[in-house]
């Protein structure tokens, strides 16, 4: 069971996030930076992944500082094993916090996963990098397009040292590009796609929509890079398969693979590549025990969204919701509900998260739903078996071809002589008759759900049972009226009694620590 503030031995707990930063002040930058780990290996040996550094050292000193003893070094005897707080067992051997978070960066942070290079979520990184290199270069994983940025905006020696590997840098950061969707090759099982990027700790990442530029041009969708263009993106202009004007989430079988639109210029092709900002989400997982947890960046919703994929992230985190081993989401909520659409700038609301929840909450109602049986007796399925054999002969003698056809063989359809295609289907592709009956389909493929998410949504009372939804990315306003963070769980609360998911939001604060 997911234990908050807990011991980070406690046997039943795989995974420890720390929330560094909650947002709401200048020096934070309005970001939530989160400390991953494994909580089997203990603090002396294991290894963190840091999610977002934007406040990073900063954060790490202020939480050391109220959580070290007083007279520590004088009355408290060094080393001494810290007993409270989210950093508790590990052994500090300085007197003072600021050295105590030194060697946190230095030594025990290996691995930085960048949802997107915006200054508020990489500053922490980038700036201390310089001044606090370890025994070996930081990890700096990410889309490739995120890569692609720190290499021609940050390090490229004018905005910023190139502290890289490549390019003849100084060597204390080593780039990762991350595929899309997972590594198809790594991991079986519930793991397959995962790659590990910390011991004991593995990911699977997903590009997110982040608003749009404000540039007056015909907006597009985006072009991040996926599983079928892995490289940097300024290397290729073209746009990407997951965006197209009009798009939406019902609009074809799956938000990653739709129409990018042909026959523009390069020019404005190059126009619309960057019009749709990437984020990402970060699949989390302890390899050792499957437990996970969701991590995302800024992120819109996809009802507004001009190239919308959160249904995507939804889809891949369903069963394991349903199966028990993602305990928590953490998802940004930056506004109330007084917002208006036109000011969110790629961000959420509490409305908004709802209606996302929603949409999760139908998957996994979907993902607990037993296989359909179609079951046919015998004689029904020969009946079916010989129309389909008399059906292909026909097309064959129809086509001049006298060969056998074979009874589980499909052909495409026939074009008459003006090009057109009979049977074909909106998107140009041959649709015959499938040769046999299928004898067991999921409920959604069944057509029992229609959409799917919107049908089970409706049925999903209660399907997220037991999951933590925690808030970050909170951007206060920083004036004497109620702080928006009372504003957006009061809203969450409100919207939550509605629907009944079953969630619990939790509105992240510096300094707390997640047991999971």
């Amino acid at each position: 069971m997911a234990k908050e503030d807990g011991d980070p031995g406690v046997e039943d707990a795989a995974l420890q996030v720390i929330v560094l930063g909650s947002g709401g002040g200048p020096q934070e930058h309005n970001v939530t930076a989160l400390l991953v780990r494994s909580v089997k290996s203990g603090w002396a040996r294991g290894s963190i992944v840091a999610l977002d550094a934007g406040v990073h050292l900063s954060a790490i000193t202020r939480i050391l500082e109220e959580t070290q003893p007083r007279g520590l070094g004088t009355d408290v005897a060094l080393p001494h094993t810290l007993g409270v707080g989210p950093f508790a067992g590990m052994q500090l051997t300085s007197a003072k916090a600021s050295a105590n978070a030194g060697y946190i960066t230095r030594h025990l942070i290996d691995t930085y996963l960048i949802t997107h290079p915006h200054l508020d979520h990489i500053s922490g990184f980038v700036i201390n990098t310089a001044g606090l290199p370890g025994s070996r270069p930081k990890r700096l994983a990410g889309l490739p397009s995120t890569i692609s940025a720190f290499k021609s905006h940050i390090f490229n020696n004018v905005i910023w040292p190139n502290l890289s590997d490549e390019n003849n840098g100084a060597g204390l950061v080593t780039y990762m590009r991350l595929v899309e969707g997972g590594s198809p090759a790594l991991g079986e099982g519930d793991g397959k796609g995962y790659l590990e990027i910390s011991d004991g700790l593995s990911v699977k990442l997903f590009s997110v929509s982040h608003g749009h530029c404000i540039e007056k041009h015909a907006h597009r969708g985006s072009a991040s890079s996926s599983r079928f263009e892995s490289m940097d993106a300024s290397s290729m202009p073209m746009a990407s398969p997951r965006g197209a004007p009009g798009s939406n989430a019902a609009s074809g079988p799956s938000p990653f693979f739709r129409s990018s639109g042909m026959g523009h210029s390069s020019v404005s092709q190059e126009k619309d590549s960057i019009c749709v900002y990437d984020s990402s989400a970060y699949f989390i997982r302890d390899a050792a025990t499957g437990r996970e947890v969701l991590m995302f960046g800024d992120v819109e919703p996809d009802s507004i969204s001009l190239s919308p994929r959160n249904l995507g992230v939804w889809q891949e985190a369903a069963p394991r919701i349903a199966n028990g081993n993602l305990r928590a989401i953490f998802i940004e909520c930056s506004y109330d509900d007084s917002q208006t659409e036109d000011r969110l700038f790629g961000h959420l609301t509490p409305r908004f998260i709802i209606e996302e929840m929603k949409t999760l909450a139908g998957e996994v109602y979907m993902a607990r739903q037993p296989p359909v049986k179609l079951e046919l007796n015998k004689k029904r399925k020969r009946d079916l078996e010989e129309g389909t054999r008399r059906s292909n002969r026909a097309a064959a003698r129809s086509s001049g071809d006298e060969n056998p056809v074979s009874p589980k063989t499909t052909r495409p359809a026939k074009r008459s002589s003006g090009g057109s295609v009979s049977g074909t289907s909106d998107h140009g592709i041959d649709t015959p008759h499938i040769a046999t009956p299928t004898a067991e389909m999921s409920l959604r493929d069944s057509g029992v759900a229609g959409a799917g998410s919107s049908y089970a949504s409706s049925q999903a009372s209660g399907s997220l049972s037991g999951l933590k939804v925690v808030i970050i990315h909170v951007k206060e306003k920083l004036d004497d009226h109620t702080p928006v963070r009372d504003i957006i769980l009061s809203e969450l609360l409100e919207h939550e009694e509605e629907a009944q998911l079953g969630c619990e939001f939790i509105i992240s604060t510096m300094g707390q620590s997640f047991m999971l």
